[in-house]
């Protein structure tokens, strides 16, 4: 052992949160490590494609608004489709960007960069493949070459699955309505095309949402555009309602999906050029931090599937462990108790990972309780972008109603008020947005 094996912080994954970390600690003056398992980061990333601009009010994020994008996200329309009707739905707001769309492979690389850049040191083509405890504290990795690196404190960004957390035994085994299972394609239309079939009236475009029968399991179908390509996605949580007697694999949901013959249209003339799977857990993790280690972005549960929203809470978390390892670091006490107390403290603060994780947690109460001709109802009465907040809201206020309990409706009334500044951050944020592209957006 060497020093160069030695780090103050080492972060484990190079998606959204490590390099959100690894960045961050560098920045503070700390010697860093990145580790990442792909050749090049985000080249086997399948999911989160679009950045919601409401989730990066942090100031700590604003450099990732100058990140390479493939398309302005303005609108969003939702296609409800059984056998009676189709009704759709436009969300065009007057003025201001909703999402960035993306591809991660670019993405992924440039933040892994922007890390470089600050000084951290990154390791491409190495895995993990186990943790070092001593006296009870994690204070390092050994990877597939059989190399130990040592470090004061371990962030832990490598996704769901991540074999940092499940060896500390913080990431538990998943089942049921815990997981979602995604398929996810992505089909080449050209430049041109793409700007006619999802442009909107803004100048911007426009992302899709679809439910119908057959395309789904208690999950929200989507299009995104991207430069050249459109991205689909569909599946279901993992219960033993995902398949039936004519769905026998998550596969058929989306081809399904290809064969509505709206979706066939929007996509006529493209070739598929990716299909892949990708799992989702969809439950609070209960300790994200043990002495020595902390975990951020999809390890430590902070994804809300349901909504589609991941990325910004994992930008946001990896900041957060940064900042909490470096006063760590400071007042030389890695326990768990006391780095705990610093990372939530700093998540609680955060008013969109709070109404989104809350949002998202009543509507997967609602929604599973629901079958799919209610959900298809329920869904035709609002329009998608207030849809999944009203339904949170109506859901308590009906509860209450329902059982005479004042409380649940309390709860309805006080999550309303609470929701209503995240509602505006889009239109006061387009100002910063836009002098941040301006200074020099990829």
């Amino acid at each position: 052992m060497t020093e160069d094996n030695f780090f103050d912080v080492i972060v484990v994954g190079a998606g959204c949160a490590g390099p959100a970390a690894a960045k961050k600690t560098a920045e503070l003056g700390l010697k860093t490590l990145l580790i990442e398992k792909s050749p090049e980061p985000g080249t086997k990333t399948i999911s989160g494609t679009c950045i919601n601009l409401a989730g990066m009010h942090n100031e700590d994020l604003y450099y990732i608004l100058k990140g390479p994008i493939e398309r302005e996200i303005h609108s969003m329309r939702t296609y409800h489709i059984n056998d009676a009707r189709t009704t759709v739905f436009n969300e065009i707001p007057t003025k201001g960007v909703l999402l960035l769309s993306i591809r991660r492979d670019i993405f992924d690389a440039w933040h892994t960069e922007q890390a470089k850049l600050a000084g951290a040191e990154v390791k491409l083509s190495t895995t993990v493949t186990d943790i070092i405890e001593e006296n009870d504290y994690v204070c390092g990795v050994i990877t597939d070459s059989g190399e130990e690196f040592r470090c004061k404190v371990l962030i832990d960004a490598a996704g769901v699955n991540s074999i940092v957390g499940r060896n500390a035994g913080l990431i538990p085994k998943r089942s049921g309505d815990n997981m979602i299972l995604y398929v996810t394609v992505a089909v080449e239309l050209g430049e041109e095309v793409i700007n006619d079939r999802f442009s909107d009236e803004q100048g911007g475009y426009c992302i899709e949402y679809y439910l119908a029968p057959g395309i789904q399991y208690k999950t929200w179908p989507w299009i995104f555009p991207k430069k050249d390509t459109v991205t689909l996605g569909t599946g279901g949580y993992m219960t033993k309602d995902l398949f039936n007697d004519k769905i026998t694999n998550v596969n058929q949901y989306m081809q399904n999906f290809l064969n509505l013959p709206i979706v066939k249209r929007k996509l006529e003339g493209g070739k598929i050029v990716s299909w892949g799977l990708h799992l989702e857990y969809d439950e609070k993790i209960s300790q994200k931090v043990k002495n020595g280690l902390i975990l951020t972005g999809e390890a430590g549960g902070f994804v809300i599937p349901f909504l589609g929203e991941g990325m910004s809470p994992a930008f946001a978390t990896g900041i957060f462990a940064a900042k909490t390892a470096a006063e760590a670091i400071q007042k030389n006490n890695f326990s768990k108790e006391s780095m705990s107390s610093m990372y939530e403290d700093m998540i609680e603060e955060d008013l969109f990972l709070q109404g989104f994780m809350h949002v998202g947690k009543i509507n997967k109460e609602s929604i599973l309780k629901k079958s799919e001709e209610e959900i298809s109802n329920m869904m035709q009465s609002v329009v998608l972008g207030g849809g999944f907040i009203t339904n949170a809201v109506h859901t308590k206020w009906l509860e209450g109603a329902e059982n005479g309990d004042i409380e649940k409706v309390q709860e309805a009334l006080d999550f309303l008020e609470f929701i209503q500044p995240y509602r505006q951050i889009g239109s006061e944020f387009e100002e910063i947005y836009r002098k941040l592209r301006a200074e020099g957006g990829s």
